[in-house]
């Protein structure tokens, strides 16, 4: 696709719509305008494409994330249990796993921020008339495409 595309006001509208507000407009846009408009249809399975790894990396994350935590709680119990001396510092042992959940979402909430940003970015070259492609999920997007 060229730099600067003719495009109308409707097909940078639908492709940046798709790329701003996640997976299920996405999966609109294209059910809807895929035969419209060959920009749109790229854009938009873009966008699925972009979320569809989103949500595959966030689940990895949070069940990994989740074993950590119950590791923890069941290392704290096992040691509780084993010296029942200690069982008045069982508290102690439960709260610092608990604290897991929080520590997770300080450690992910700025990674939203930057998701927001690239999705802003690409809405705005859309808008503006430029062919927008994620640095790999373009290429295999387009390769996708290419084959149908």
């Amino acid at each position: 696709m060229d730099e600067n595309i003719p495009l109308t006001s409707d097909e940078r509208l639908m492709a940046a719509v798709s790329h701003l507000f996640g997976m299920v407009v996405a999966l609109i846009v294209w059910a809807t305008q895929r035969e419209k408009s060959r920009f749109v249809r790229f854009q938009s399975i873009q966008a699925l494409a972009f979320d569809g790894a989103l949500m595959l990396v966030s689940t990895i994350v949070f069940f990994c994330l989740f074993a950590v935590m119950m590791l923890g709680m069941l290392g704290s119990m096992a040691a509780a249990f084993n010296d029942p001396a200690s069982m008045d510092e069982i508290g102690l042992m439960f709260m610092i796993p608990s604290f897991g959940p929080f520590l997770i979402f300080a450690c992910i909430f700025p990674f939203s921020f930057v998701i927001l940003a690239i999705r802003m970015f690409a809405a705005l070259s859309i808008l503006g008339g430029r062919d927008f492609r994620y640095p790999i999920i373009g290429k295999w997007t387009e390769s996708f495409l290419e084959e149908r």
